[in-house]
């Protein structure tokens, strides 16, 4: 025996069975105190153990060279790879196998402050199991929470997760209970069961809906969505989606829904069958991708949105959340083409109208093209041009069609005066249009129209400073004045024409700036004045306002005024509000205009934070020239470190397109939304659906495990514009030097 007041004393063991057997792992002790008793050795006092990725601390270790077995005792903590604290009163290693076993372990995983107790835990280098333990991110003497299970499988190669008789505890409360959970410990799509939807009807009964997600390769995965209604049938979507390159992806879904008889009957359904097919794709580099070096800066993009169903329903059943609510069906295909001052566009529109028996006479785009020249200098420094050419195919397989080509070519000069103080514009503008028809009978003859007409515009752009303040305003006046004007053919209603009527119009921007350069108020006017109408020279006036009374309160003002009608035509008002205790939102439009929809409607949201933990929300949408709440909403908001929740009532209407017609539902649902930090979340509905005065209710309670791979693309992408050029829209505010 062999005593050391303050040793320090490096062991290395090394696993293998005989002298010349390469070593696997190298573990170093350092101790206060080590006795050899023939084959062991007891180590006492401050035993800190290493290895490459774990490092072990306890009160007493006890190591048998021929069975190369480490016992720890007393307080025994394990540092795995650096991310893992396991606390036990005895943790027993065998080193020859490469296995530990412990009992009353403590394990928390740093970052997440996820922990985990166990009466016993088991692993080797690939697997850890867990007896009898319980799981929470909260405070572990006293957990808001916890998740109680009976064994626990952590399969490290796999980097999954199995938890078998799984308790969800609030408290001391059990309030949920499953066979069987598993989930995958890294952020990675993977094949595996989504969450699923149940829920519950009045004329549909049960519902529920399991997807199952398949991801063979990083590169694309498939989601079965398969649903029964047990009152009403049961159906199948599938996803496909992949990512083709670095600059593109897309997704196909086809899907169909089988109804019973008697349901379809009694609703009145078209079909008893809902079948279709939607493809959704982007390419923000089609063909430049391989463009080398790209000197001319050559960008393209194609957008594709296509669906084709046979019905309403195939979009109404294709999840529970998402109802129709027009009856047009569009489909785009969308190409550009740009650089080198050069555009070229390719577009085509397909629109389905499901109320119709048949579409053979609805009027689709197939396709239209366009090719746009940039300005480019003409001669001299400040005269240029620009060339716009458009040509749109309309067509239907009943009816009249037309394709039509169209030409634009305006040129423009202009020069400063007095000093820059304003800018003078003028441009003579060119406009052929050539319309022939299809489908044409003997009374309907091809058009042809061409017009020019010459615009002279003076534009100011002035800023002045005064005590506290900086004024920018920008002032513009232009005349349009059309010249030649030849029309000759038919002109059918869907055709557009570039007519430009003889007119004035004056805008005029200010914006007013604080001394710290903050803009605090916004003023735009417009106004038209057309000489040849002699009953209405004046167009509708439009203004807006901005106010930024501090970075907390603002206020906006928008309105047209009809000097027609001599009245307001619409208004739209808006205060926001914002504090670190307080949000409050208030949106009113009002339009009331001859052969339009009246509108008098009100949006309202507020939050408020009642102390550190707790906060209310509402909102209320309301209709006031049909005297009803379209919606309104409550709720309150929990939240603390390892767990929050979310409890809202909801009363809404909402219009719903059916197969069988139009339909207008009013909802009234409670919502409790429960997150549990790094763990995920479970949410529970309940609505009570009232169609037709024929009571119902919808219940759902969906588990949402975090972690689950549902990272992927959205099925809805923003479409590549038909016509990217700039509008006609105002600019920021573009300060001059020169002072008024």
């Amino acid at each position: 025996m062999r005593r050391v007041a303050t040793l320090f004393l490096l062991l290395q063991i090394a696993l293998y069975a005989a002298q010349d057997t390469p070593r696997k792992t190298k573990y170093t002790l350092y101790a206060a105190t080590v006795e050899t008793l023939g084959d062991q050795v007891v180590a006492k006092g401050d035993i800190l153990i290493y290895t490459e990725d774990m490092m072990f601390s306890a009160n007493e270790a006890i190591y048998n060279k021929k069975t190369e077995l480490l016992i720890l005792r007393g307080n025994v903590t394990l540092f795995y790879q650096g991310n893992m604290i396991n606390k036990a009163k005895e943790l027993r290693l065998n080193l020859k196998k490469e296995q530990f076993f412990a009992s009353d372990v403590f394990i928390q995983e740093q970052g997440s402050d996820i922990w985990i107790k166990s009466k016993a835990f088991k692993a080797d280098k690939n697997n850890f199991i867990l007896k009898k333990a319980r799981l929470s991110s909260c405070l572990p003497d006293a957990p808001d929470w916890e998740i109680r299970f009976s064994t626990g499988h952590f399969h490290k190669d796999k980097e999954y997760v199995s938890l078998y008789n799984p308790r969800f505890y609030l408290g001391k409360v059990p309030v949920l209970y499953l066979p069987w959970f598993a989930f995958p410990t890294i952020r990675e799509r993977r094949s595996g069961l989504l969450r699923p939807v149940i829920g519950f009807e009045n004329s549909e009964n049960l519902l529920f809906m399991q997807p199952i997600f398949i991801a063979p390769s990083k590169s694309w995965d498939i989601q079965l969505n398969p649903q029964i209604r047990l009152s009403r049938g049961s159906g199948l979507y599938t996803t496909l989606r992949f990512a083709d390159s670095p600059y593109s992806k897309g997704a196909l879904t086809v899907g169909f829904f089988d109804e019973q008889r008697a349901y379809a009957k009694s609703h009145n359904l078209k079909n008893s069958i809902h079948k279709g097919a939607s493809f959704h794709y982007t390419n923000y580099a089609l063909f430049t991708k391989y463009i080398q070096n790209n000197p001319y800066d050559y960008k393209d993009g194609l957008y594709v949105d296509a669906t084709t169903l046979n019905d309403i329903d195939y979009i109404n059943l294709k999840d529970d959340r998402k109802y129709a609510v027009d009856k047009l069906v569009t489909s785009r295909i969308n190409y550009y083409l740009s650089g080198y001052g050069d555009y070229v566009g390719a577009y085509a529109k397909y629109f389905i109208d499901t109320e119709k028996v048949s579409n053979a006479d609805t009027l689709q785009t197939l396709p239209s093209l366009q090719y746009h020249k940039f300005s480019q200098i003409l001669g001299i420094k400040n005269l240029v041009y620009s060339i716009d050419y458009k040509f749109k195919n309309s067509w239907r397989r009943e009816g009249l069609g037309a394709r039509q080509h169209e030409f634009s070519v305006p040129v423009v000069f202009t020069m400063p005066l007095m000093k820059h103080f304003l800018n003078l514009s003028v441009s003579e503008n060119f406009y052929y249009s050539k319309v022939n028809y299809t489908d044409a009978n003997a009374t309907v003859s091809n058009a042809r129209y061409l017009s020019n007409y010459h615009r002279i515009s003076l534009d100011s752009d002035l800023m002045k400073r005064y005590d506290n303040k900086v004024h920018n305003i920008q002032l513009s006046l232009a005349f349009t004045i059309p010249s030649l004007h030849d029309k000759n053919g038919y002109f059918a209603d869907f055709i557009p024409f570039n007519l430009k009527q003889k007119n004035i119009a004056f805008k005029m921007n200010n914006y007013l700036y604080n001394s710290s350069g903050a803009n605090y108020l916004t003023d735009r006017f417009t106004q038209y004045y057309y000489y040849d109408e002699e009953d209405k020279p004046f167009n509708e006036a439009e203004n807006e306002v901005i106010y930024t009374y501090s970075p907390n309160l603002s206020l906006r003002n928008a309105l047209i005024y009809s000097y027609e009608y001599h009245k307001l035509k619409k208004i739209q008002s808006g205060i926001y509000y914002h504090d670190d205790l307080n949000k409050l939102r208030f949106d009113h439009t009002y339009k009331d205009a001859p052969n339009e929809t009246k509108i008098n409607f009100l949006s309202a949201d507020f939050s408020r934070v009642i102390d550190r933990r707790y906060s209310v929300t509402g909102g209320l949408d309301y209709d006031f020239d049909n005297s009803f709440t379209k919606e309104w909403r409550l709720g309150l908001l929990m939240h603390k470190k390892c767990w929050s929740y979310e409890l809202r009532y909801k009363e809404s209407v909402t219009p719903s397109l059916t197969s069988g017609g139009t339909e207008s539902v009013t909802r009234r649902g409670i919502y409790l939304l429960m997150r549990f930090a790094h763990i995920g979340g479970v949410e529970y509905k309940y609505i009570k659906d009232i169609e037709s005065n024929s009571p119902g209710n919808d219940v759902t309670d969906t588990i949402v495990p975090e972690g689950v791979p549902v990272i992927l693309p959205e099925e809805q992408q923003t479409p590549l514009p038909e016509n990217p050029l700039p509008q006609d829209v105002p600019a920021a505010p573009v300060v001059n030097t020169a002072k008024s």
